[in-house]
This record gives C-alpha cells, structure tokens and sequence, in this order.
C-alpha cells in the first residue's frame, strides 16, 4: 500500500489581531512542544507575558491555513501610537507547517509595511545552539548585537549584611535605581516591562542608614529575575547576596534570569556563586530598516 503525503503550503500572512489569547497559547505550546527549552504557557501566563512586553496583536505577524493559525511573531512596541521600535517576544511554526520558510516569508512581507508605519528597528533573542533559527533570521536581515548568558538554581548564599534592610516597594524610584545598572538590560527585563508587569513583578530594596543601596526585581510565580543591582559606592558588601537570600526565603524553589550581557562577567560570577550556574546563551539579534 502506498501512502502520499501532501504538505499544505501557507501563503496567507496577516497580523493577529481577533485571535483570542487561548488561540494564540494553543499554538505556541504547539509550536514548542519540540523544543530546546521546555516551555508551556497558559492563557494567563501569556497574558501577563503580552502586557509586560507589550506585545501587541496589530503588530504581530501570523500565517494561516483558511482560519487555522499555522505560524506566529508576536511583536512588541517600544512606545504607542507612533512606535519605532519592534520586539520580537516569540516566534513559533507548528510541525505541520514547517520546512516552508514561514519565518522569512512573514517578515518579507511585512517589513515594508513596518517601514511605512515608522518602523526602524526589530529586536530578538535567539538561543545560541538554535542553529536553523539563527539561518532564518539571518536570511530575513537580522544581524547579531550582543551575546546574552542565563542562569538558574538554588540559591546557596547565607550572607547578612549588618545594618541592612530589606522592604518591597510598590513605587520603586527608577530613575534612581536605574543608575545601578551596568549594562543595559534586554527588553523584557527593561524598566518599562517591569513596571508594565507589575504587580506580578515585584522589586525589593536594600536600604543603608536611610538610602537604597541595591534592588531586586523578579516575577513572583516564574521565579524568574528582572534585574539585581547595587549601587557602585556599595558594592562587595554582601548586598546583593542579601537580596538573593531574602528573596529566595519569601519564594521558595530555584530561581533563574537571564540575558545578562557577556561584557559583563562580573554579574556573571555574582550569580554563578550564588547558586545560578549558567545553563545557556543567546544572541541579540537586530534588523535596522
């Protein structure tokens, strides 16, 4: 008995908006049911992803089968009504659909209409091992920018530092704890998507005779990291291990962060000894247009 095959080839692209978020899951657990990363998301947990990146439907990116979504980019915008800035927060094909170049197409098609909407930059992170990813995007136009580290684990340190105190804040100081930073942080872990993700975000500071010292921000249910810093007049004083430490008790279980830049090696370490071992990298990835 023979058996023919007959791949269905997809050349309906169109944005995303009317898709449910239930539709939108659906097939992004489907379309990473296969990969490098275990990775399932729920309606609400996409949910919260959409907000805090802000992604938005009007400018993601879809190819159909009639009604049937056969593969996604759902873009995030740096600022509305007018953005300028594009982000890349997932990218997925179902099996059914691959082999077809789903990813370049989309983009070949919508770039110029990106352009004409005032569309200058499109970012993404892609794993460094993901080889046929890193080929697509690179055929689309993108070019590699920066290459990130993750992390994750029990948190192992036991340091109290005298004289320090730990308190959440609702109403973090950005513009101050900003300044903390060493490296200017990726997209979903920039101040804008944390304060967009708040309150399942929450920020912790570290305060020294009066003055924040040192914060943590981090997603309470994913246990993931936003950002740790402290300030540089306070450092190697056990500030950030205080931090860890607090907030590894009220969470509980391992934690993980990720993209941190590789120019930066001493966070790298921090973490590292802390109980975080690195577990693997990602490049940034950019197209100007």
């Amino acid at each position: 008995m023979t058996y023919i095959f007959t791949m269905i080839f997809l050349h309906d692209f169109r944005d995303l908006q009317g898709q449910s978020t239930e539709t939108l899951a659906h097939t992004f657990n489907e379309a990473f049911s296969d990969y490098i990363v275990p990775m399932h998301l729920t309606p609400s947990i996409l949910e919260v992803k959409m907000k805090a990146e802000n992604l938005r439907r009007e400018w993601s990116m879809g190819a159909f089968n009639g009604n049937s979504l056969g593969g996604f980019v759902l873009h995030g915008v740096n600022h509305e009504p007018d953005p300028t800035v594009l982000y890349n927060g997932g990218t997925g094909v179902i099996p059914a659909y691959r082999g077809q170049h789903l990813i370049q197409k989309m983009y070949q098609h919508f770039i110029p209409h990106y352009q004409d909407k005032g569309i200058r930059k499109i970012y993404l992170e892609v794993i460094s091992s993901n080889l046929p990813a890193i080929k697509a995007y690179t055929n689309s136009g993108f070019h590699k920018m920066r290459m990130f580290h993750c992390y994750k684990g029990t948190v192992t340190v036991h340091t109290t530092t005298p004289g320090i105190s730990i308190r959440e804040t609702d109403a973090p100081e950005w513009a101050v704890l900003s300044t903390f930073m060493d490296m200017e942080p990726s997209w979903s872990n920039a101040v804008a998507s944390i304060k967009r993700e708040y309150p399942a975000t929450g920020t912790w500071e570290a305060v020294l005779d009066g003055q924040v010292v040192g914060y943590i921000s981090i997603h309470k249910e994913s246990k993931r990291i936003r950002n740790i810093a402290v300030h540089p007049d306070f450092r190697r004083r056990g500030i950030g291990s205080t931090l860890l430490q607090h907030v590894s008790g009220i969470l509980g279980g391992p934690m993980s962060i990720i993209n941190i830049d590789e120019k930066n090696p001493e966070i790298g370490a921090f973490l590292e000894k802390s109980g975080l071992p690195h577990y693997l990298s990602q490049y940034e990835m950019a197209i100007e247009m």
